[in-house]
């Protein structure tokens, strides 16, 4: 992979994460997708994947139409020759090739990941012009693809009406590029897009990240704070000597209320404890899958490390690990218990997907260390490769 062949790391976060577009030329060589069109199409079919599929009918009203999975055969061989896509989400979850392209990504934190959506297009197929409210990696997998990009009318008032899909009524172009295979274009929010597949045959990798808008923060933090002692302080009058008028706010007021909401916040401890809950908090579809429920019962975890060489974090669960001054391990929206647990093993489980058994067998002498994993494998948070 060489994704910072063309372009410095830190030049590329510090000068356009969340704020320019930028191609990366063969930022994965000569790629071969993991997925082939046909599998992409098997996974539409299975009711636990969303999919969508988004198609141009030229010259007639309505224009474009959307249709959501899971799919049959019999839906796809009604599609016409070209002007379509199909689109499915969290790939990553499901085939592990997939997940491990995001390791190319380890130079952001991998909390902020969403997921890895694929779409497979015929030639003119694409799903209009819109523009999305988070960052995205656009990887050309198979085909060629040309973007069209701008910055201008981004607002929900440009969309047009009475479509279920997002497409934005004015789109006046600003860039234009060609994506070959291996290329990936990165897109900050906020830049509408529009990409048309230029082959028969045409497969993008979407890498999104997550967004917050703050109503989600504010919602999170005041939920989390609920039960917690400091929430049930009272409001407390300022000193009303100076009070002029029995209608009247003063600012004395207004800053008490909003010292007593900031000893909240100020509180670093309850806030990074908070926020590591909430940045590895699962969405419903993850949410259903675990705990992974598998075909045979696992057994014990000391008996597969004596026989295999590899041991996987469950696809669908989130790890996050904070550090001032003491370390905290966040799993699925959950603080854990890693007490008396080496640090190093508790920083190794969140940042590999994959572990081997030699990397584990350095903590097999630590009593806790031993528990610690055991209780991973008992939730099926950790689970065979």
């Amino acid at each position: 992979m060489k994704i910072f062949d063309a372009i410095e790391k830190n030049e590329f976060l510090e000068n356009y994460w969340q704020q320019k577009p930028f191609i990366f030329r063969q930022a994965f060589g000569l790629f071969n997708s993991p997925l082939s069109g046909d599998e992409l199409a098997g996974l539409a079919m299975e009711e636990e994947i969303e999919s969508r599929l988004v198609w141009q009918t030229p010259g007639k009203t309505p224009h474009w139409h959307l249709k959501r999975g899971p799919f049959s055969a019999g839906d796809f061989k009604k599609l016409p020759v070209s002007h379509w896509t199909l689109l499915v989400q969290a790939v990553d979850r499901f085939v592990p090739e997939v997940a491990k392209l995001l390791d190319a990504f380890n130079f952001l934190p991998q909390w902020r990941i969403d997921d890895v959506m694929i779409s497979y297009a015929t030639e003119h197929g694409g799903v209009g012009p819109h523009y999305d409210n988070y960052d995205v990696f656009l990887l050309q997998a198979k085909g060629r693809r040309r973007w069209l990009l701008t910055t201008q009318n981004c607002q929900p008032d440009n969309y047009l009406p009475d479509l279920e899909l997002r497409i934005m009524s004015q789109f006046e172009v600003e860039e234009e590029y060609i994506l070959e295979e291996g290329d990936m274009l990165y897109l900050p929010p906020h830049v509408a897009h529009n990409g048309i597949s230029l082959s028969e045959e045409c497969m993008t990798y979407s890498f999104g990240y997550r967004s917050y808008q703050a109503r989600e923060l504010w919602d999170s933090f005041s939920q989390h704070c609920w039960d917690t002692p400091i929430f049930s302080q009272l409001y407390k009058d300022p000193n009303w000597s100076t009070l002029k008028d029995s209608a009247e706010i003063p600012q004395q007021a207004v800053d008490q209320a909003r010292d007593l909401l900031k000893t909240l916040i100020d509180d670093n401890k309850a806030f990074s404890s908070w926020f590591g809950k909430f940045v590895t908090g699962l969405d419903e579809q993850a949410e259903a899958f675990l705990p992974c429920e598998m075909q045979k019962k696992k057994g014990k975890l000391a008996n597969y490390l004596k026989k295999s060489r590899e041991l996987a974090r469950n696809p669908f669960s989130r790890f996050a690990y904070y550090e001032t001054p003491n370390l905290e391990l966040f799993i699925n929206g959950e603080r854990w218990n890693i007490q008396d647990v080496s640090p190093e093993l508790v920083k190794l489980i969140a940042r590999q997907r994959i572990m081997s058994t030699s990397q584990l067998s350095d903590y097999s002498a630590n009593s806790p260390d031993i528990s610690f994993l055991n209780s991973l494998w008992e939730a099926d948070l950790l689970e065979p490769v």
